[in-house]
């Protein structure tokens, strides 16, 4: 199992940062490697997300559970595996408002990849693109919010 936790610190609210989370459809216009984000369900207390991914060449679709959390203290968005190419796939997107000047923004992820031919392509792939998630979405923070 993979483990990735990453975090930056940002000039802008925990909110609009998750909002940039949440907003999925728009996913392929600052991430290089998803063809298709899209919604297939809302609830509630969140949604579930799809999405259309082409990491080294192996095109693949996966859905995850996404819980809304809104505490005191932080803003998150819990993902869980619904379908895809993972024997596991959870994590989640925390937002904590730092003052009236920003917010500190992490996402923890764990992930297995399923299949073993996948595997040794997607998962290389998948290890960079997943790392480098957080400073995807500071950059597209800021080419909306600045």
């Amino acid at each position: 199992m993979t483990e990735i936790i990453k975090s930056a610190i940002v000039p802008y609210t925990a909110h609009d940062m998750r909002q940039l989370v949440n907003n999925v459809p728009a996913y392929p216009e600052f991430l290089k490697w998803c063809e298709h984000g899209y919604i297939l369900n809302s609830f509630a207390s969140g949604y579930e997300a799809g999405m259309q991914v082409n990491i080294k060449g192996v095109r693949v679709d996966f859905s995850t559970i996404n819980t809304l959390i809104d505490e005191a203290e932080f803003l998150a968005v819990a993902m869980t595996l619904s379908k895809g190419p993972f024997k596991n796939l959870q994590g989640h997107w925390r937002f904590m408002q730092l003052s009236e000047l920003g917010s500190k923004v992490q996402l923890q992820l764990s992930y297995e990849i399923k299949s073993k031919f996948i595997g040794r392509l997607f998962s290389r792939g998948f290890d960079q693109v997943a790392s480098q998630l957080v400073s995807d979405f500071v950059k597209r923070a800021g080419d909306v919010y600045a």
